[in-house]
């Protein structure tokens, strides 16, 4: 298979990316394996800055007196070694509920418990949820929906050319 062909092949098997080669798709496919293993135990708590203060809403006088409300703020997304790049990319173009602009962070705030703990888990638990929606990437195109969708199209495929030029 020529290089023409071979691109052309690839460029239908990923019909997502906009320049293709191999070292894009491990790119991608490292970005999405790395989105995929993404769980509070697997985040470092040192990357973000952490804050507790007092929570309002019900539960009495307790809520007034303890700071159990938790707000986690990780600076600089662009410069954060912990997010792949891609991961990144999609954050800032896409409405990311958490994402501040202006400050290049992303802001997340639990008080939905009385314990610091908790509402500390639930904030990674959002974070989490939040990355997982906005980062969709493509997967592979079944080999029957690929050897059907190139020979109605006339691109050149393993087998050799189509006949219906």
């Amino acid at each position: 298979m020529n290089i023409l062909n071979r691109h052309l092949f690839q460029k239908v098997k990923y019909r997502w990316f906009s320049t293709i080669n191999g070292r894009d798709i491990q790119i991608y496919k490292k970005a999405k394996e790395w989105m995929e293993n993404l769980s509070p135990a697997t985040i470092p708590l040192d990357t973000f800055q952490v804050r507790f203060d007092r929570s309002s809403g019900p539960g009495g006088q307790k809520v007034n007196k303890t700071s159990s409300k938790c707000t986690m703020t990780l600076r600089n997304l662009r410069d954060c070694q912990l997010i792949p790049f891609e991961i990144k990319k999609l954050i800032i173009e896409k409405p990311l509920r958490h994402y501040k602009k202006t400050t290049d962070s992303i802001v997340i705030q639990s008080d939905t418990f009385r314990s610091r703990e908790k509402n500390k888990q639930l904030c990674l638990n959002k974070l989490i949820e939040e990355i997982k929606n906005v980062c969709s990437f493509p997967s592979e195109t079944a080999p029957s929906t690929l050897k059907n969708g190139m020979k109605s199209k006339g691109v050149v495929t393993k087998e050799g050319y189509d006949k219906r030029n």
